[in-house]
């Protein structure tokens, strides 16, 4: 039982049937994607965008294909979203020059610029999400997130859950 902006009694949102931790994870994503975004929708960025921009940020001069890896973000889609910010004016890319076929990515001026102004609002929306737990509760529940996460990292990767495309060879005719 909790109690609702409006005062009024009721039940927990997590069903006692959902208390795992693939259903209980995606919730808390949504979550976090919604907290995020909050702060993210006056600069027409996603949650996913911020991310590999404060990446590429992180690591200049990373090759786009590892930092999509990385991320566990399909090529194709870690493209889009590089040429989105490059558009901005955000990232900016280059020849790796011991591959011409490979781009490394590097974040602007205004990316910097961004990542700087926005940060103490979404440090401030990470505090009101976990506000409900303790300090010794929010450290001890990232330390457990990120030994999760680094013990199961073969299974974060682009695609993975989602259901193989049918193809019309794969269906059987009905007598």
């Amino acid at each position: 039982m909790h109690e609702t902006r409006s005062g009024r009694t009721e039940k927990s949102p997590v069903l006692p049937s959902h208390r795992v931790p693939a259903h209980l994870a995606r919730r808390f994503h949504q979550i976090c994607l919604g907290v995020t975004a909050e702060t993210l929708v006056h600069e027409a960025l996603t949650p996913m965008l911020w991310g590999v921009l404060s990446a590429v940020l992180e690591e200049p001069g990373s090759g786009q294909r590892q930092l999509a890896a990385r991320m566990g973000v399909d090529a194709v889609t870690f493209g889009q979203m590089i040429e989105f910010l490059e558009q901005k004016g955000l990232v900016k890319r280059e020849i790796d020059p011991d591959d011409r076929r490979a781009r490394q990515l590097y974040g602007t001026r205004r990316g910097a610029d961004l990542r700087h102004r926005l940060r103490p609002s979404l440090l401030a929306a990470q505090e009101r999400l976990l506000a409900p737990l303790s300090k010794a509760e929010r450290t001890a529940l990232l330390d457990m997130l990120v030994r999760l996460i680094e013990a199961h990292d073969s299974y974060a990767r682009p695609g993975n859950g989602r259901r193989k495309p049918r193809r019309k060879s794969d269906t059987k005719p009905t007598t």
